[in-house]
């Protein structure tokens, strides 16, 4: 039997103690494949269903679960609307596809771009000029892999031959334990996430995640609603100011109303060539001891560390659909809690057309700046922090792999908003529009991988992907415009890429 599916781009403190918890309890499941970030359009249908009551499970930590997306899904009452219908009917066609067991599925794909996207949003895009590959999955009772390999022409970072996308994870009760390859995504934004996105190329990582996000049986946690954990230590590249470093991220969520999703989140930069990894370095790091006000010398500081949360709610005003989220990200830490905030606001309607089909419109804000300007006027102390996100005195290749910014794309520093749509018609073609204003490096920090100086940053993209005969094939269009505001230097360039994939 043939099937075709989309291939999305190129291709795991005292804020997490209910996550520490909640490492005690398992259920059991069936072992499944991994969802991986980058089809905006699937994403919005998962949000769509879990909105409306349909989809008990959280979803903003990616990569999800199939086989848990499946077992979340409840298509019974009466009380649909229409954009719920449509979004249940194309969740199946991919649930039927993704959940087989037994049968090994072969991928094939391939891209081409003439000036690729630099700065990636959760809709996957191709990174480098050209790249071909194919794939291998299969997923069985108890486990399931996926061998990815890909070919890139003149890839930025020097990696020509890359098996990113590549994973192995055996089920233990209700947990997944994996060795992967594969885009994470940490958090509601749409535009990107402030601690962990796909910006850049997937971190390889051992991690440990929940396959059935079900909810706590005792009454003293029943109230969490469904939750979803995930530990990864991931392996930075040796190229960089300290090489060999590990990135530890810990995430935990939950959805004690379906209106409401609460998600808490924790990286570290640790250990490499020439710093402490012992147990009293992890030890210090997991408890929050890593300043050198804490009498730690430069020595034997743990690391470079990240901690925060964010929050979706959804509702309705005059019977249309509505939410609102907010993620706050701490780079440095003060009695045991986050500090030196970064914020992330956004809101987002959604809808069905009955003569276009469904859609979704976001307006998202980012602040990358230590102290952001909104929470520093409202806290009025004049206490910002030029040149302090994802930078560290240790670690001063920054938290950054491969070249590209591991939490949100715009880098450190940035203030940007960018307003987005997409749209599903009733033949599945998906139209895809961003438009983006801001500022990039507005304190002319360094290192950053956005821009030297402070630069005037604006940007318009579209992108269509569509089922074909020959499979599925999208198509993008770009412009960007940057102004250099220090050396007065303008910049602009199109973009363009086609993607093609099919899977057998």
């Amino acid at each position: 039997m043939k099937t075709t599916i989309f291939r999305w781009g190129i291709g795991p403190l005292s804020v997490l103690c209910p996550a520490l918890a909640a490492l005690v309890w398992a259920g059991a499941t069936l072992a499944g494949p991994y969802l991986a970030p980058g089809n905006m359009a699937l994403r919005s249908d998962l949000q769509v269903l879990a909105d409306g009551g349909h989809l008990s499970a959280p979803i903003t930590t990616w990569p999800l679960s199939w086989g848990d997306i499946a077992a979340s899904l409840d298509d019974s009452g009466a009380d649909w609307r229409p954009e719920e219908i449509v979004a249940l009917v194309r969740l199946r066609r991919h649930i039927d596809a993704q959940t087989v067991s037994g049968i090994p599925t072969f991928t094939a794909y391939g891209s081409g771009a003439a000036n690729p996207q630099q700065i990636r949003s959760f809709e996957a895009t191709p990174r480098e000029d050209g790249e071909l590959g194919v794939g291998f999955t299969y997923t069985g009772a108890w486990w399931a892999t996926s061998l990815q390999g890909q070919w890139v022409s003149d890839p930025e970072d020097g990696d020509e031959w890359r098996a990113d996308g590549s994973y192995i994870g055996v089920a233990l009760g209700n947990w997944m334990v994996s060795a992967a390859i594969t885009d994470r995504w940490w958090g509601p934004g749409w535009q990107s996430s402030l601690i962990l996105s796909s910006n850049a190329r997937p971190i390889p990582a051992i991690s440990l995640e929940r396959n059935s996000t079900q909810a706590f049986e005792t009454k003293w946690l029943s109230w969490l609603g469904p939750w979803d954990l995930t530990v990864m230590w991931g392996q930075l590249e040796s190229d960089r100011e300290i090489p060999d470093a590990n990135l530890f991220g810990m995430r935990f969520n939950f959805k004690p109303f379906k209106s409401l999703e609460i998600g808490l989140s924790r990286t570290a930069q640790l250990c490499g060539d020439g710093r402490p990894c012992g147990l009293d370095t992890i030890f210090n790091m997991l408890i929050g001891r890593d300043n050198r006000g804490d009498n730690i010398s430069a020595e034997d500081e743990p690391g470079n560390q990240l901690a925060g949360f964010d929050v979706r709610w959804s509702s309705r005003v005059f019977d249309q659909p509505f939410a609102l989220y907010t993620q706050w990200i701490g780079e440095d830490e003060d009695g045991f809690f986050p500090t030196q905030w970064l914020g992330q606001f956004g809101g987002e309607t959604w809808g069905q057309w009955d003569a276009l089909g469904t859609y979704r419109l976001f307006l998202e804000w980012s602040d990358t700046e230590c102290n952001f300007r909104f929470y520093d006027s409202v806290r009025n102390d004049g206490d910002r922090s030029p040149g302090c996100a994802y930078n560290h005195p240790i670690y001063q290749s920054g938290y950054r792999f491969k070249q590209r910014a591991i939490g949100h794309s715009f880098d450190g520093d940035s203030s940007v908003f960018t307003l987005g749509t997409t749209l599903t018609d009733n033949a599945d073609h998906t139209w895809i529009a961003t438009v983006a204003i801001g500022n990039l490096n507005r304190r002319s920090a360094r290192p950053s991988t956005t821009a030297e100086h402070k630069t005037r940053y604006r940007e318009v993209q579209v992108v269509h992907r569509r089922p074909l005969w020959i499979g599925d094939v999208g198509v993008g269009l770009g412009y960007d415009y940057r102004k250099d505001t220090v050396t007065h230097v303008k910049d602009d360039e199109f973009r363009v890429f086609l993607e093609w994939g099919m899977n057998y």
